[in-house]
């Protein structure tokens, strides 16, 4: 996982069009763990840790992550063409690896639309869930939207198209 500072370095090498071909039409930003939580997480394992949220606990986690912006980690997936499947999960195997206990083997797929030009969410019957800012994934073609939070087990992700990643990286400088 690169750090939004290396992305930065990227970005600023690239035309638009040949960033969004090497990162592809969307980023999955981490939000760190928070140390208690990671902790108590270690110790119970695979066993649910999550202090439970709010749709409106998920809006404000854009402030949060401006505020550390440089130091969060961009998800990095294999080159999205056309239409297709990226699984997440704790095996090496899947596309986006979670080293996380409360994420399961296999835990979600993210389906990528290039035609219609959006992005489905799938859990594949974790344990912990799949949320869409605080709202459990239900529906296997749960539309994920610019901004939301994506959670699998206690892992955090803020989903933003290639074009906002763009944006925020040209419009906040490092502290």
């Amino acid at each position: 996982m690169l750090l939004v500072r290396e992305v930065r370095t990227l970005a600023g090498n690239l035309t638009n069009e040949d960033f969004r071909r090497q990162v592809g039409p969307f980023v999955l930003v981490r939000r760190p763990p928070d140390p208690v939580v990671a902790k108590m997480a270690m110790r119970l394992g695979a066993q649910r840790t999550k202090v439970a949220r709010t749709s409106a606990d998920s809006k404000i986690l854009m402030a949060e992550l401006l505020q550390q912006f440089d130091d969060l980690g961009v998800a990095t997936l294999p080159p999205i063409h056309g239409s297709e499947e990226l699984t997440v999960g704790r095996l090496p195997d899947n596309d986006l690896v979670v080293d996380d206990p409360s994420v399961s083997k296999r835990h979600a797929m993210l389906r990528w639309d290039n035609v219609a030009r959006r992005c489905v969410v799938s859990d594949l019957g974790s344990r912990n869930g799949t949320t869409i800012n605080a709202d459990y994934v239900r529906d296997p073609n749960t539309m994920v939207s610019d901004g939301d939070v994506l959670s699998f087990g206690d892992a955090e992700f803020c989903f933003l198209e290639t074009s906002s990643l763009l944006a925020m990286l040209r419009t906040h400088q490092p502290l």
